[in-house]
């Protein structure tokens, strides 16, 4: 909760791979909120408001995902709501002009997703869909001290290099719809 909170307002695009991670722990956790608890939360605080907050917040989390029907596979709506949104995003600012730099870091990018795209046989998906796979996938290699091998570290790095500037460009966007809200 408070991390997720935290990377919400500042890096929208770690936001994204920090809930499918709290998606699979929820899922290797059998979604016990107990066991959850027992392991993962009571390591977040002292304080037990803060320990309850968060153990509500999972719990939270374990009824959307049980009434989304994604307790094997997939991921919430919430989240996938947030990558279309990116989407919409990535192609506004591929048609914007004056959006040298971020053209220029997708073109880079573009073999590479096209290249994951083919390996995960994924007609379906939008490109920063993609990349979010790609970046999740790495993070589980690196966990499960897997060999990673320079080409993949290198196609990452383009993935991860154009969803920061992303996820940039969506907090600016954002705050600058909230200033006009005002």
């Amino acid at each position: 909760m408070l991390i997720a909170n935290k990377k919400k307002k500042e890096n929208i695009a770690e936001y994204i791979l920090y809930m499918y991670q709290v998606e699979d722990l929820l899922r290797a956790f059998n979604f016990d909120i107990d066991k959850l608890s027992e392991n993962i939360i009571v390591s977040f605080s002292d304080n037990e408001q803060i320990r309850n907050d968060i153990k509500e917040w999972y719990a939270n989390i374990i009824q959307m995902m049980e009434l989304e029907q994604i307790k094997e596979k997939g991921h919430l709506q919430i989240v996938k709501n947030i990558v279309i949104d990116l989407e919409n995003l990535h192609k506004e600012l591929l048609n914007n002009p004056v959006e040298k730099e971020y053209q220029a870091k997708y073109y880079k990018a573009a073999p590479n997703i096209a290249e994951l795209s083919g390996k995960m046989q994924a007609k379906n998906l939008a490109e920063t869909e993609i990349m979010f796979h790609g970046l999740y996938a790495l993070m589980l290699m690196r966990l499960r001290k897997q060999e990673i091998t320079p080409e993949t570290t290198a196609a990452m790095n383009t993935f991860s290099d154009l969803l920061a500037l992303l996820s940039k460009k969506y907090h600016e966007r954002e705050k600058k719809e909230r200033t006009e809200w005002m």
